[in-house]
């Protein structure tokens, strides 16, 4: 029998601590090359190759305790980021293709989005992950204009997997160590 105590869960925990250093080499990185001038120009865009936003996405959404769940979801996310980022490179193409009219991509966002999600449930991640993935799409289909989508998801994608390697290096330096958490599954991992 559990007894009820007036403890409350810690403000402030090391995984905080960790989420905040991931976020901080994922933010810094990008300046530090947007500074060099390390950019890619597509026309008038100049475009990071490390997007600072994505890649700090990545950080909050893949810590976890444990080095296993850490892992786990970050496979996840680069999964979701990959479906989410082909079907929109698939949409900027046909959009590209029929001319760029607004009322065609209208109607291709909406078919992308199914298309995203049942892609997203097709390869087994769970369903809230299948949204986080239309997310991904979206942003490709809406966020620049031409080619310079094309090379957005790109450069999303590999900001997502520059996100997901800084966590799984981080959880692995300062994370728990010991076999802990060896034996569980990861909460997200019995969601669908």
């Amino acid at each position: 029998m559990k007894l009820a105590t007036d403890q409350r869960p810690a403000l402030f925990t090391s995984l905080d601590l960790r989420i905040a250093l991931c976020v901080l080499i994922c933010f810094l990185v990008p300046t530090v090359l947007s500074q060099l001038g390390v950019t890619f120009a597509v026309g008038e865009a100049h475009l990071e190759i490390i997007q600072r936003l994505t890649a700090c996405f990545a950080c909050l959404l893949c810590c976890q305790e444990g080095l296993d769940e850490s892992r786990h979801a970050s496979v996840t996310r680069l999964i979701i980021t990959a479906v989410g980022g082909l079907v929109g490179m698939l949409v900027v193409g046909i959009d590209m293709a029929l001319g760029s009219n607004p009322w065609v991509l209208t109607l291709l966002v909406s078919l992308g989005t199914i298309a995203t999600l049942v892609a997203c449930k097709a390869v087994g991640v769970p369903y809230v992950n299948a949204r986080i993935g239309a997310l991904t799409f979206l942003l490709v289909a809406s966020m620049l204009a031409g080619t310079a989508r094309l090379w957005y998801a790109l450069f999303r994608f590999l900001s997502t997997l520059f996100g997901a390697v800084v966590v799984v290096l981080v959880t692995w330096l300062l994370g728990p160590k010991g076999t802990a958490d060896a034996g569980r599954v990861p909460r997200h991992a019995k969601e669908g």
